[in-house]
């Protein structure tokens, strides 16, 4: 009997070891991306926030960082709206930090437009050499231009809505006046003629 519980904890223990997730053996790779206001206007500068954190067992070499902004587009000759930053540096192992800050400007034309169904996201790819390609996309709010709305031919609603009211009001009184009015009592029918012989 005591030999079986030995063998069902070995087992038990043997098992637990085997199915330890790698990555928590190894650790953790991470990148974080920020902007410094809430939101931007068109026309404003702004900065952008990068922490590389490597809790891993060991040291990370990172050759650059991406950074592709919402505003990216291909104007008239060139690519606008993206940055490279060549790093060529070690991350230590267990809680190395690098970080970075870069300066934008937002385009104050119409690429920078964002839709209250799609926020503006920030991609930020970090090349390193035993990881590869690490992704973080950060969140940046542009603020729209306001909206101004016009109605046109207002004379014409003002028109009808008066014909509307006026009409309404007069089918109202009629209800009321036929529903308060008291119906009069008929008088009795006349007594039955006794007929002539």
């Amino acid at each position: 009997m005591k030999r079986k519980i030995i063998v069902m904890l070995a087992m038990t223990l043997l098992s637990a070891i085997l199915f330890v997730p790698l990555t928590k053996a190894q650790g953790e790779f991470n990148v974080y991306a920020w902007v410094d206001k809430v939101q931007y206007a068109p026309g404003d500068s702004g900065t952008l926030y990068i922490t590389i954190r490597n809790d891993r067992a060991s040291y990370v070499y990172v050759y650059n960082i991406t950074i592709i902004y919402p505003w990216h587009a291909y104007v008239e000759d060139h690519w606008e709206g993206n940055e490279t930053i060549e790093i060529k540096a070690t991350v230590a192992e267990d809680g190395g930090v690098l970080n970075k800050e870069c300066k934008f400007e937002v385009p104050s034309d119409g690429r920078a437009i964002s839709s209250m169904i799609a926020p503006s996201q920030i991609g930020v790819y970090v090349d390193t050499e035993q990881l590869g390609m690490q992704t973080e996309i950060g969140s940046i709010s542009i603020a729209n231009p306001p909206v101004h709305m016009a109605v046109k031919d207002m004379n014409t609603w003002m028109t009808s809505l008066t014909v509307v009211i006026v009409v309404c009001t007069i089918i109202l009184a009629i209800v009321v006046f036929l529903s308060t009015r008291r119906t009069r009592a008929l008088p009795p029918p006349p007594p039955p003629r006794a007929k002539a012989e």
